[in-house]
């Protein structure tokens, strides 16, 4: 009867293993929000990066057929101030215009061999910021032939800029999907002239 009285006056954080699990139970209780947060932040964050990436071949098409429209008009707004006799300065900057519009222009039509002719000797085109530096000289370029073209150009080169850098910054992963189509359309050049020239094989074949 003693042993049952010391028994019953026991305190209840001093009785058996069956109570004891109550605070980590609590514990894990109170983890479990903090887990699905984390959870719902993680899955957010994977859609938004697939929704950017959904979007990214119609920007990238957005900004060739805009760099390629700008290098057009840059170079013919430079033929035609080279038409007028300018001076000699003018002339040499005309001159500098039309080199950096086929650059743009070669960049553009992602043909392999230039592409990789660019991406060894120009790469500073494919960084934001040095892309923008040299948009803005082209632009300066624009400006100094002192004529209505020329200053129309040269805002409308320093726009065009502007839309770049933020398209390089705003996706990261511009360059990688850049490759990824120019790959697809290297493949799909290669088929078409494979199929071109089994197509005149057989017909030379059947000639004779």
């Amino acid at each position: 009867s003693f042993t049952n009285l010391i028994m019953s006056e026991t305190p209840s954080w001093l009785a058996g293993g069956s109570q004891a699990p109550a605070p980590a139970s609590s514990s894990l209780e109170v983890s479990s929000p903090a887990a699905k947060t984390s959870g719902t932040q993680l899955s957010g964050s994977a859609t938004t990066t697939s929704d950017e990436e959904k979007d990214l071949p119609s920007i990238i098409l957005m900004m060739r057929l805009t760099n390629m429209g700008m290098a057009a008009a840059i170079i013919t707004t430079a033929i035609l101030t080279l038409i007028t006799i300018p001076p000699l300065s003018t002339f040499v900057l005309a001159i500098y215009a039309i080199c950096g519009g086929l650059l743009i222009c070669c960049l553009e039509t992602q043909l392999k061999f230039l592409r990789v002719m660019i991406a060894v000797n120009f790469g500073f085109l494919f960084n934001s910021i040095w892309r923008f530096i040299f948009y803005l000289v082209l632009a300066s370029t624009c400006y100094s032939w002192n004529g209505l073209m020329g200053r129309a150009m040269a805002y409308v080169t320093a726009g065009v800029a502007v839309f770049n850098t933020y398209v390089l910054c705003r996706y990261p992963g511009y360059r990688r999907m850049r490759e990824k189509i120019a790959e697809e359309e290297d493949k799909r050049i290669e088929a078409r002239i494979s199929k071109e020239v089994k197509k005149q094989a057989v017909n030379q074949l059947t000639k004779k």
